[in-house]
């Protein structure tokens, strides 16, 4: 029987670590067969199931289960509350379409509460290490994701991430923005390993993992992937630098010394790539869209060859205004965010506090038109489920994050060290593009991953020893 409950666990944990194959599978399902449902949406949503029961199993003798199992009943609440308060406001209201949503967004929370739980039995009746889980699956899942890349693009199948005027592939992954915030959190556990690993200089192919999976996302095109390789860099190398003035053992001082090294090297080749990297010609392709030229106007001469000075108030206009810049940054979703803002203010109290639910008051789109999103998560959770939705649906994400805080900087000396500098990279990372360019807390294929990491620091910081052996 322990056996079997073991072997259960292990396959929920392990299930993380196969979800490229998934979206490659959704891919596939997309393009070649014609199902209302993909493969990736079938897979999940029992995924979905099966934690649900796991949780509502381990409540029967766990407290902890039990107070899990209090807060999701309370989301279940709300959710319902935003179905009513929906259906009695909304005109049209497609029904499909919000209830799509719903599932979408409340897989983060139950897969968050599910990997804690079955992170903390695995760790008491085996003594599962779980650090090394994270930093195994996450590995296994990078390679997969580079190793499909890279088939993609020498056989000439990869698809492009743009419609037009950018470059960029997404391999044989059908959504370029869910595939490159998961890549960005993936990215600084594949550092993670090559840290623990490098010993010395000389074992640079620990690195292999990293370097593949840069190119990977440098492929994308997007300011997220290339972003995501730099502030990983950064963190290294100043991290190392910081960890020399406490770390004194021989073997471990090697370590961080080679590290360092390694990180300001590879630091130095993406700067002098980047010009050759999709990314920035794609920089200038916006630039051109938003009608923004970085030249300065010719100089204008008069008959005598004399400059003509610029007209009153020519030569304070910057180059960029901070309507552009924002567009730069958010690639529209401003525009869709002020659309939203006034959506609200005239909600009624209702909606105010329990949200205005998918994609807002809309009316009927326009044929081949789909209801747009923000596409910014946290924006979108507070106007999808109102002020009180919202504060109740960030809560385990504060609670736990700041917990590991708390514990990190309780015993900095200590606990300061690559696993926690990377893990919480990680973390920032995923938490950072939520709020920026979205598809990650309200797509299930990415939110994965956000869920797992923080299940992992959550568990391995409980003792407030955040100092794991790799």
């Amino acid at each position: 029987m322990e056996l079997n409950r073991h072997n259960i666990m292990l396959a929920l944990v392990a299930f993380v670590m196969i979800q490229p194959i998934i979206d490659v599978l959704t891919t596939a399902s997309l393009l070649f067969i014609d199902l209302p449902l993909t493969i990736g949406v079938i897979i999940r949503l029992a995924y979905l199931a099966i934690m649900a029961i796991w949780i509502v199993n381990e409540s029967r003798k766990s407290k902890r289960a039990r107070l899990y199992l209090l807060y999701l009943s309370g989301l279940a609440v709300f959710v319902i509350i935003n179905f009513i308060v929906g259906y009695t406001v909304k005109e049209p209201f497609y029904i499909m379409q919000e209830l799509t949503y719903y599932n979408k967004v409340v897989y983060f929370h139950v897969l968050l509460f599910g990997f804690i739980l079955l992170l903390e039995s695995m760790k008491k009746e085996n003594g599962s290490d779980n650090a090394r889980q994270l930093v195994n699956y996450f590995l296994i899942a990078s390679l997969t994701i580079s190793v499909v890349f890279i088939i993609a693009h020498l056989t000439g199948t990869s698809m492009a991430n743009y419609a037009r005027s950018k470059e960029g592939w997404t391999g044989w992954f059908y959504a370029g923005n869910e595939i490159g915030a998961s890549m960005s959190m993936l990215l600084p556990i594949t550092a993670l390993f090559a840290v623990y690993k490098t010993t010395t200089t000389r074992k640079l192919l620990h690195w292999l993992p990293f370097v593949l999976l840069s190119i990977a996302m440098l492929g994308l095109g997007t300011k997220v992937g290339y972003g995501g390789i730099l502030i990983v860099l950064l963190s290294i190398f100043f991290g190392s630098l910081l960890l020399l003035l406490t770390t004194k053992e021989y073997p471990a001082r090697q370590r961080v010394k080679a590290n360092s090294f390694i990180s300001l090297i590879l630091l130095i080749v993406l700067i002098v790539a980047t010009p050759f990297t999709p990314v920035f010609g794609n920089m200038y392709a916006h630039l051109d869209i938003l009608g923004i030229s970085l030249e300065k106007p010719p100089v204008e001469l008069d008959d005598d060859g004399n400059e003509i000075p610029p007209e009153d108030g020519d030569e304070d206009e910057p180059l960029i205004t901070g309507e552009q810049f924002e567009n730069l940054v958010f690639s529209s979703r401003e525009t869709y965010k002020a659309n939203y803002v006034e959506q609200f203010k005239d909600a009624p109290i209702s909606q105010k506090l329990f949200g205005m639910g998918f994609a807002g008051n809309y009316d009927a789109p326009e044929p081949h038109k789909p209801l747009k999103m923000i596409e910014m998560d946290f924006h979108d959770w507070f106007f999808s489920f109102g002020i009180l939705g919202f504060i109740y649906m960030v809560a385990p994400i504060i609670w736990f994050a700041g917990s590991f805080i708390v514990k990190l900087v309780m015993n900095l000396k200590q606990n300061f060290n690559y696993f926690s500098i990377l893990t919480g990279i990680s973390f920032l990372v995923g938490i950072g593009i939520s709020y920026t360019a979205g598809h990650v807390l309200t797509a299930p294929s990415v939110s994965i991953w956000l869920a797992f990491l923080l299940a992992v620091v959550t568990v391995v910081s409980r003792d407030g020893n955040i100092r794991p052996e790799l």
